[in-house]
């Protein structure tokens, strides 16, 4: 059940199994007697890892549910975390007050997103860095899997591509999705430094329908995973 320690712990074997780059892309080390924000909390997986190690941590989702959930988790594994029901886009934390800011497949969902890269700007300390992912607009779901699906599928044949990102990336009834190449990012990133880059994730069954899902997933991601993945990570730091 949703918010019993249980739920937590097995969702947790589930993110550890099948996105086995995340936390190390996260540098936990790094992030040791930091002030660290995350943006986006999901089922609160990196957060949990991120309060571990963090000296002051605190996590913001306009979402009241997650945060709620979230709230649930610090109370099952006793997490000091400052959880914050508010938008990406007007954080009410001070400006220059964060060493490090997380959103992992938190920004492609906002259609402001400059606004909540400046706002993750201006939180930022001189010196501070932001690690985020966003779904990559040169993969190959996006540019060969979804055209096929458009042209071939009757289901997908009348979609407009936007319909198809929403949906096949996050499900029925997600309102919104964005893909975005490494251009874009550097962009958006444009008042940022240091810009670094890594693809990760693939799903076998979009390459090969018939026998790709039996292949293992690690083969995937070492191999497609980093050539045209799903998702783009990237690291990004505020000129000190």
């Amino acid at each position: 059940m949703p918010g019993t320690r249980e739920y937590f712990i097995a969702l947790d074997a589930y993110f550890e199994k099948n996105y086995p780059y995340l936390l190390s892309f996260l540098e936990l080390e790094s992030l040791k007697g930091k002030t660290v924000l995350e943006i986006g909390l999901g089922s609160g997986f990196t957060l949990h890892h991120i309060a571990e190690v963090a000296s002051n941590c605190y996590g913001v989702d306009i979402s009241e549910k997650t945060v709620q959930l979230c709230k649930k988790r610090t109370e099952h594994f006793g997490l000091d975390i400052q959880l914050i029901n508010a938008s990406s886009t007007a954080i009410p934390l001070p400006d220059n007050s964060i060493d490090v800011v997380v959103s992992i497949g938190c920004l492609h969902h906002i259609p402001e997103i400059q606004l909540a890269v400046d706002e993750i700007y201006r939180l930022l300390k001189p010196g501070g860095y932001l690690k985020g992912m966003v779904y990559n607009r040169n993969s190959w779901r996006f540019l060969i899997f979804i055209p096929i699906l458009r042209r071939l599928h009757p289901r997908w044949r009348k979609k407009h591509w936007q319909e198809c990102v929403n949906e096949l990336y996050d499900g029925i009834g997600n309102p919104y999705g964005m893909v975005y190449s490494k251009t874009e990012v550097r962009h958006l990133l444009k008042r940022f430094t240091d810009i670094r880059f890594q693809v990760e994730n693939f799903v076998g069954g979009e390459i090969a329908p018939i026998i790709g899902g039996t292949i293992p997933r690690n083969f995937w991601l070492q191999t497609m995973g980093k050539i045209a993945g799903l998702d783009l990570y990237f690291a990004a730091k505020k000129a000190e």
